[in-house]
């Protein structure tokens, strides 16, 4: 009796665990100008339990060329599902919503939403009106 109540308590245990673990460093292909390959936007996650933290790096600076790392917010897990959303723009910021369902260890397929429609970078919300969808692939 001991054995079988044990063996039902580790089961229903193992299925609350995530099927996937998120953390690491990602590259999604984002869209460019013209329907032509953008720079490749990095995503570095962190996922304990259900919580997800880390930073995209979607654009450069101006002045030195280097990445600026935005904060993501919001970050969830349920299953193979991760969502979360980052804001950037200084004078009008943009908030631009990720949800995204794993492809096996190591590939993510992200809805993109949110930013104002009209025109600037995509990485980045604006000038989205439509919900784009994106692939990340889990670099080495």
């Amino acid at each position: 009796m001991r054995a079988l109540l044990l063996t039902i308590l580790l089961a229903g245990s193992a299925s609350l665990a995530p099927a996937v673990n998120f953390s690491g460093k990602w590259a999604i292909e984002m869209p460019g100008r013209g329907g032509r390959g953008g720079a490749p936007v990095i995503l570095v996650l962190n996922h304990v339990g259900k919580e997800v933290t880390g930073t995209i790096s979607a654009r450069s600076d101006v002045g030195t060329g280097a990445p600026v790392n935005t904060e993501i917010l919001g970050g969830v897990v349920e299953g193979d599902t991760i969502s979360f959303y980052v804001w950037s723009g200084i004078d009008q910021p943009v908030k631009t919503f990720y949800k995204g369902v794993a492809s096996g260890e190591d590939t993510i397929i992200f809805t993109v939403t949110g930013g104002p429609a009209g025109g600037g970078n995509f990485a980045l919300g604006r000038g989205q009106t439509e919900p784009q969808k994106v692939t990340a692939k889990r670099t080495k």
